[in-house]
């Protein structure tokens, strides 16, 4: 018996065992990855209930749980939503919209929180956290700039990418396809580290020479992507 366990016997609560083993079954049930419970209660009977809970479903079973789904398209929070979460999920992205004025688009979340970071130190606040994940191919990329774009207070885009599976040059073609296959008007800072990334960046700086319409920053690295995002903010 665990600490708890003894708390609660010598407390008098009734149920607790119960209540764990439904909650382990509702966990593997709803392929949970998360399901927290926050507070549980008890009552002047020594009754104890789950008063409010969080559950994550795991996106790849969203298939077997549409009863989920449609509960959280028909909920009365709705318009709290963000509407480009469920696009950026189709698309396999990973995406939360903020506040600030710097779109970023990273592959891995490490590499997200670390460019969010270094965008604030540099004076700038980012508008999203927005992960391509691995592949970064042309219609995740076409994605993200929609959806970036469309960000009512976005002025610029950063992009910080780790060529490791993928390789920088063919991340680079990707990200000039996408910006033409959307027009994209915001400045492009692009910051790509790893396999070709010399080629990947060439690739970006011949193309924005050639297309005044959009401009395209390539970064040394984040501390330099981060200080030519801010610089191209309005003052």
């Amino acid at each position: 018996m665990n600490t708890l366990e003894k708390d609660l016997e010598l407390k008098g609560v009734k149920g607790y065992r119960e209540q764990i083993k439904n909650l382990y079954n509702l966990f593997n049930k709803c392929d949970a990855t998360q399901l927290e419970i926050n507070p549980w209660a008890v009552n002047p009977n020594n009754d104890i209930y789950s008063v409010d809970a969080k559950i994550n479903i795991d996106d790849n079973a969203k298939f077997r749980q549409k009863e989920f789904t449609d509960m959280k398209k028909n909920s009365l929070a709705t318009e709290d939503i963000d509407p480009h979460e469920d696009k950026a999920v189709a698309a396999g992205l990973n995406y939360v919209a903020l506040d600030g004025n710097i779109g970023c688009m990273v592959n891995g979340a490490g590499l997200a929180m670390a460019t969010m970071d270094i965008i604030k130190i540099k004076g700038g606040e980012p508008a999203n956290f927005l992960d391509v994940g691995g592949g970064a191919n042309v219609e995740q990329v076409k994605t993200a700039f929609e959806i970036l774009s469309s960000h009512p207070k976005v002025e610029t885009i950063l992009i910080n990418i780790f060529g490791g599976i993928m390789k920088c040059d063919v991340i680079a073609e990707g990200i000039i396809k996408a910006a033409q296959m959307v027009d994209l008007k915001l400045p492009l800072v692009c910051r790509l580290t790893g396999t070709n990334a010399d080629k990947g960046n060439k690739m970006l700086s011949e193309f924005s020479a050639k297309n005044k319409n959009l401009k395209i920053l390539v970064a040394d690295n984040l501390d330099d992507a981060a200080v030519k995002a801010v610089s191209t903010l309005k003052k």
